[in-house]
């Protein structure tokens, strides 16, 4: 049985990726892994915040119809069970306004309160992602694909969409 193939959007390479989604959340990796053995394949966003990250992928069956298409019916989406951070570092002080605050007089309280989310987090963490199903009338497309190199690849999808992807561990993805 072949390793699967992993390639990746690495966001840090396209500036219109790296950007957040709110002043909290940023997309953190892209990534696509493809059995060739099973004929599938897994896309995957991970965004993360102060508090959390959680993932949204979907598993999809491909079928190859030439040396460069590939038909890909997606079968099922999954969103990760957010993980969140079991301790948060507390600073001595904050500036707001100009004005600095400090938080050593409030440092038990806040103690008390991060304690709390500790234990919070962890029922949370432990909980199962939730799948569903991807409707098959509308959850297919295609992709014409180019390999440039034995690390990069481009994939033209029916949507007019375009994917620059890089082989996981590609010296191009350590800028």
């Amino acid at each position: 049985m072949r390793k699967p193939y992993n390639y990746t959007s690495f966001v840090g390479l396209f500036p219109l990726l790296s950007r957040r989604i709110s002043p909290l959340v940023k997309v953190d990796e892209i990534s696509q892994t493809i059995d060739s053995d099973s004929f599938t394949v897994q896309n995957s966003v991970r965004f993360a915040g102060p508090l959390a990250t959680t993932s949204f992928s979907t598993n999809a069956k491909f079928e190859v119809q030439s040396p460069m298409r590939v038909q890909i019916k997606f079968e099922q989406g999954v969103i990760g069970t957010p993980q969140l951070t079991d301790s948060i570092e507390i600073p001595e002080s904050v500036e707001v306004l100009g004005q600095k605050i400090d938080l050593n007089p409030i440092r038990g309280l806040l103690t008390s309160v991060q304690d709390t989310a500790s234990s919070v987090a962890r029922t949370i963490s432990s909980q199962p992602p939730l799948k569903f199903s991807l409707p098959a009338d509308r959850a297919q497309s295609w992709l014409l694909t180019t390999y440039l190199d034995k690390d990069l690849r481009i994939s033209r999808g029916d949507g007019g969409s375009i994917f620059v992807l890089f082989k996981e561990g590609s010296s191009l993805l350590n800028p």
